[in-house]
């Protein structure tokens, strides 16, 4: 999807990032949180890996969709959630952009929008083709929490206690077991985990952790 007709009030804007560039909208994702907790998925099982030691790779990272034209980025999102993790959320408006270019340069997007992600993340096109557009884009919502009922068997999620998310976000890899010992770490799934399972960040997570191991990103807001 074409990243200007998902967001045109940043058709104009004058970052070198943004400005006179072809951007390819290709995912949506939501930071879930509520007063003492984040809310992470794990990768489905289709996606998982295997090392070289012969231990399951799995993903952790935020929730995600692809960008439905139909619909604004953020509704989508909250579909999602709501169908998929039985949870009411809203969006929370951040009232500033975290943009985060293929080079990992930051700038900070001011007085944007309201419905405007909390952050964008671009990546270099890997695969060419007729219309390579110069990068690729992933945007980043603020999910705040209403209500999280009971969840559905086929969702599988870690909640991080919210004091304890700069210790669990510090290391790139976890091991299932060790994640699952920490007092402040939750696995929530009615389904069987292989034990000595890798974690590791993907997405999001990662481009978080990256900012606030540089000091650029300051803590979440709350709800």
């Amino acid at each position: 999807m074409d990243f200007f007709e998902a967001y045109p009030d940043l058709r104009n804007n004058k970052i070198e990032a943004l400005a006179v560039r072809e951007l390819r909208l290709i995912a949506l994702s939501g930071l879930v949180y509520d007063d003492d907790a984040f809310y992470f998925e794990f990768g489905r099982r289709r996606y998982w890996g295997q090392s070289q030691e012969g231990q399951t790779l799995i993903g952790i990272g935020a929730p995600r969709v692809q960008p439905d034209a139909e619909v604004p980025p953020y509704q989508g999102l909250i579909r999602y959630l709501d169908k998929t993790w039985r949870c009411d959320v809203v969006l929370f408006p951040a009232n500033h952009t975290y943009l985060l270019d293929e080079n990992e340069q930051l700038s900070v997007l001011t007085d944007v929008e309201p419905r405007t992600p909390y952050m964008l993340l671009m990546t270099a096109p890997r695969l060419g083709g007729a219309r390579v557009p110069d990068a690729l884009v992933r945007a980043v919502y603020l999910m705040p929490v209403r209500r999280l009922r009971r969840l559905l068997a086929s969702v599988e999620l870690l909640r991080v206690e919210r004091d304890a998310f700069p210790a669990f976000i510090e290391s790139e890899h976890w091991n299932l077991k060790d994640l699952r010992s920490q007092p402040w770490a939750e696995v929530i799934t009615d389904a069987t985990l292989p034990a000595d399972a890798q974690i590791r960040l993907v997405m999001a997570l990662r481009s978080i952790r990256s900012l606030m191991l540089q000091g650029e990103l300051p803590g979440i807001p709350g709800p």
